[in-house]
């Protein structure tokens, strides 16, 4: 009654950090900040808007305390932007989902305030 049924099937992780989107369409790379993931997309709150359908290729930086992890060349597609963020579709399954579970376990406390990641 009223409400829309939720399409997903995969697990979202609430997750901090900074993200880069880079397509034709926004020809240089986009700055965002990555809400949760799942192992199938994920969703980032961005300042310009990318059309659905744009196909983009992603930059994850997860940082820790004395390092920095980079995942790039992740490919995905643009599937929905609204007041949320936008929503990306990851073109084939986030092969390092598992490291955001274990990475938000090891800094539970600290992600509420933005954990360094």
């Amino acid at each position: 009654m009223g409400g829309e049924k939720e399409r997903r099937v995969c697990t979202r992780t609430p997750f901090l950090t900074d993200v880069t989107l880079s397509s034709e369409a926004t020809g240089t790379g986009v700055k965002a900040d990555l809400l949760n993931i799942s192992i199938s997309g994920m969703l980032v709150r961005v300042d310009q808007i990318i059309p659905v359908g744009t196909s983009c290729t992603v930059e994850i930086i997860v940082t820790g305390n004395h390092s920095r992890l980079l995942l790039d060349d992740i490919q995905g597609e643009v599937v929905r932007q609204d007041k949320h963020g936008a929503a990306i579709h990851f073109t084939s399954r986030m092969e390092w989902f598992v490291l955001f579970n274990v990475y938000t376990h090891y800094c539970r406390q600290e992600m509420e305030v933005g954990c360094s990641a």
